[in-house]
């Protein structure tokens, strides 16, 4: 790599030499755009819509605007779930009754909100994809070679004959991470096939990381319940999580999307970012025996 730079410099040089420099200006938005984060699954439970407006990219977490007092609702064929605002969480808005989507059916999300002052309707839909996989075991073992490193492995098998996408979360004791620290990937790394001790996560956790992500990323102890939750999304919804993942870890600019490019379903009468995504969902638990064993008691 070096050599290579060494060789591009010249080259880098004389174009910086020959050329004058230019000054763009993108100008700024008039006002901020609606932000969603939606999600239903085919679990049972009070599902969750969350509402913000755009900010600058580098804004810290708390100086996110969350948009409150709007109208929520998810429609499927002749039923209507209406949301309701947490209000203990502004911008949070859960369904009033718990539903579950079912598998094959398309879900439409509406929003009525103000933004800059400006009321605007939006709507968004997607379909509940079928279960792409079977969970049969979980294990864990502790890493020789890194300290406080857990190493999770998996059991089951992928359904053949489907394009889907899957999203990876890992909870302790009931604790998740947020959506925005898990892991995507495609089911080309699995296509059809049965897995067993499949390597699936690493858990690095420390009392740093508990301190700055709770308990979901707490050392490990004896007694303690490890969850993989594998969520089976559309093609496109899985896209889009790929791409806002990549935003967040701080890849490349040049080489990865930008938040303005962001793959998008929401419409409306304003302009929105975001997604409205519906997802199967399957998970498998195992319990911590001793956090320090370096085999996986299931041998795959």
């Amino acid at each position: 790599m070096r050599r290579v730079s060494l060789y591009l410099l010249p080259f880098l040089l004389l174009f910086a030499a020959c050329t004058d420099a230019v000054r763009i200006d993108a100008g700024r938005l008039p006002v901020s755009l609606l932000a969603v984060d939606g999600m239903i699954t085919d679990e049972e439970c009070r599902q969750v819509v969350r509402l913000s407006l755009t900010s600058d990219f580098f804004a810290a977490p708390e100086e996110i605007s969350w948009v409150s007092g709007a109208r929520v609702s998810v429609s499927c064929g002749d039923a209507t779930y209406d949301f309701a605002e947490d209000p203990e969480s502004p911008g949070t808005y859960r369904s009033v009754a718990a539903f579950k989507g079912e598998a094959g059916r398309r879900y439409r999300l509406d929003i009525d909100a103000t933004v800059g002052g400006v009321a605007a309707h939006y709507s968004a839909q997607d379909v509940v994809p079928e279960l792409g996989l079977r969970l049969d075991a979980l294990d864990y073992l502790y890493s020789t070679h890194l300290k406080n490193m857990w190493t999770l492995a998996v059991w089951g098998q992928d359904f053949p004959g489907q394009r889907t996408r899957y999203l990876f979360q890992v909870g302790i004791n009931g604790h998740f991470k947020s959506l925005d620290k898990c892991f995507e990937l495609p089911d080309d790394h699995f296509d059809g096939m049965a897995f067993t001790g499949f390597t699936i996560s690493a858990l690095n956790h420390t009392e740093e990381t508990r301190k700055l992500y709770g308990d979901c990323a707490k050392p490990l102890e004896e007694g303690d319940v490890i969850t993989l939750r594998i969520y089976t999304s559309s093609d496109e919804y899985g896209e889009f999580l790929m791409q806002y993942s990549h935003l967040l870890v701080g890849t490349i600019p040049i080489l990865t999307e930008q938040p303005s490019n962001l793959l998008t379903n929401i419409t409306g009468t304003a302009p929105a970012v975001g997604y409205f995504g519906a997802c199967a969902v399957c998970e498998v638990s195992c319990v911590v025996y001793d956090p320090y064993r370096t085999e996986y008691r299931l041998q795959p």
